[in-house]
């Protein structure tokens, strides 16, 4: 369910909304609300701010949240600095590239999240069809391409009474508002409040290239000399973040892809070496289409499994038993 669509219909719950909106105010002492403010200051408080303040609080960006709420950037900052007037409080640090909450803010988005998410709890509630079997999972696009997408028949095999919807996207989708039911995201586990997260598996990142491309190279690669190599760097720019593990970088070629998985088909086409979690190069390797020539060290990231409480049964009895049994396949090739 888009935002547009859950604003709307929360209009019609007022009360409900109004009594989560008054124990987000409540905390008189941490946002500096004085107490005769706080009597009328869920009355009239424009309910268009809050979904603007949410999403600029998760992605700690105006730009971001406009895009995702199909606002201009000028509209998302011309809201929250009128919401910053009617509290009374600074909600944000204005940085040079980005936002960061204030201790105020910090408190306040952890109460409006809930609150939100109670009024999308609501109304999917009103709005379920019990005869309904569809699940809308979302992923990162090359999580898609290399490791899920081969293994759906599995899925549907497992669970035919489920239909499952594939959401590809590399933006933090908001499970409480933008109809997703469940997600899969790689990083640390942290995210919004209502939301649980469930470890899958870690990262474990490697460099590959092909068997042709590491006998073209020869010993330069045994030793991790990347000097005349070419590098494939994708989004997350793991060279830079590994530079130590390798020598000779600095006089290394680069080619520039978007997604992990175009890295992983470079490298299979002979183009060079690319840095991927190893499940994203598992079949490769099982294949011999692809060689190891290390691993890098583990800083604690992972796939994790993501889901709203409303979700419970079927990421915890659908999607997470089959996820694991998966996942201990592909560790085992």
């Amino acid at each position: 369910m888009s935002m547009s669509m859950s604003m709307s219909m929360s209009m019609s719950m007022s009360m409900s909304m109004s009594m989560s909106m008054s124990m987000a105010l409540s905390m008189s002492t941490p946002l500096n609300v004085s107490k005769n403010m706080s009597k009328n200051l869920s009355t009239k408080l424009r309910l268009g701010a809050l979904p603007a303040f949410d999403a600029a609080a998760r992605h700690l960006n105006f730009r971001r949240a406009a895009q995702e709420l199909s606002l201009t950037q000028s509209a998302v900052a011309q809201r929250v600095r009128e919401l910053e007037t009617q509290l009374g409080i600074k909600l944000f640090h204005r940085l040079p590239r980005g936002l960061a909450l204030t201790h105020a803010g910090q408190r306040f988005h952890e109460q409006i999240a809930l609150a939100l998410g109670n009024i999308d709890k609501a109304v999917r509630d009103a709005s379920h069809d019990p005869a309904d079997t569809t699940l809308s999972l979302s992923v990162p696009p090359s999580f898609a391409a290399k490791w899920l997408m081969p293994r759906l028949a599995s899925f549907r095999h497992a669970h035919p009474e489920w239909q499952l919807r594939v959401h590809a996207s590399e933006g933090l989708s908001n499970l409480h508002q933008d109809g997703i039911d469940l997600a899969i995201r790689q990083g640390y586990g942290q995210h919004d409040a209502g939301l649980k997260a469930i470890w899958l598996t870690g990262l474990e990142r490697i460099a590959v290239c092909s068997p042709g491309y590491r006998e073209q190279l020869g010993e330069r690669l045994d030793r991790l000399d990347m000097r005349g190599c070419v590098l494939i760097e994708d989004s997350h720019q793991g060279w830079h973040t590994f530079a130590a593990h390798f020598s000779g970088l600095e006089k290394a070629d680069r080619l520039w892809v978007n997604h992990t998985s175009l890295a992983i088909d470079a490298a299979l086409a002979d183009q060079g070496i690319a840095l991927t979690p190893r499940l994203m190069a598992a079949e490769g390797i099982a294949k011999g289409q692809l060689v190891t020539l290390c691993g890098l060290p583990d800083q604690g990231q992972g796939f994790y499994l993501v889901y709203p409480g409303a979700r419970a049964h079927q990421a915890e009895q659908i999607m997470l038993p089959w996820l694991r049994q998966q996942l201990g396949l592909s560790h085992e090739t």
